[in-house]
């Protein structure tokens, strides 16, 4: 049974909705929390998190792809250390979505640590083919809790190899062709993500330093 989200949208803004927008998901339902720092796994700290809405969402090979994340598991990261900006993973299926739900609720209701900011969510398939149609109009409600959703699509690749074995996506890095190897390239759908998520993070902190600089004018 799938959750009932009682959604009251003010705007399409990808920020939080006002007190009283949507109603939390029960205690039983929501995340832990991570305090200690996220993972740093190469040169520089990780730009974002990716939290999984329920198991088997695909942090680790997400994480993995995006040279830029962190692995936060199943809980929000609450350490000011590190990241703090979210990146929510589901699976495209009815619980996965129902958890996705929960999990934007809870932010929404403000239940997550202070500093989270969830700036989008990703789904990916449970299998190849076509999605169910109930599954497809529960998707568009839960959707409709977040501006930014990235889709990625099924590689059959990922059945024979380890996550450590993937090629990854770091700022910067030109297009992928379309037939390739993922221990050489990643897929053309993560690296559109992952350039948008940069794209989405400079733009928010160009946003925060010009609010910054109005702020301190007389």
């Amino acid at each position: 049974m799938t959750a009932a989200l009682h959604l009251v949208r003010h705007d399409h803004d990808s920020r939080r909705l006002p007190d009283g927008g949507v109603q939390p998901p029960p205690p039983q339902r929501r995340a832990p929390l991570r305090d200690e720092p996220l993972p740093i796994t190469g040169p520089f700290p990780p730009l974002w998190a990716v939290l999984g809405a329920h198991g088997g969402a695909g942090t680790t090979t997400l994480a993995r792809w995006w040279a830029p994340a962190a692995d936060s598991g199943l809980a929000w990261p609450a350490s000011p250390r590190t990241t703090q900006q979210v990146i929510i993973a589901a699976r495209v299926c009815m619980s996965g979505l129902a958890a996705a739900a929960d999990r934007l609720r809870e932010w929404h209701a403000g239940l997550a640590p202070d500093g989270v900011e969830v700036i989008g969510l990703v789904l990916t398939p449970t299998r190849p083919g076509a999605v169910p149609a109930p599954v497809r109009r529960y998707r568009s409600i839960v959707t409709d809790l977040i501006e930014d959703v990235y889709d990625i699509a099924w590689h059959d690749q990922l059945l024979t190899l380890e996550s450590g074995d993937l090629a990854q996506f770091t700022p910067g890095d030109p297009p992928p062709p379309r037939r390739l190897r993922l221990h050489t390239n990643v897929p053309p759908d993560v690296h559109q993500a992952g350039s948008d998520i940069l794209q989405r993070l400079a733009v928010a902190k160009k946003t925060l330093a010009h609010k910054h600089v109005s702020e301190k004018k007389p």
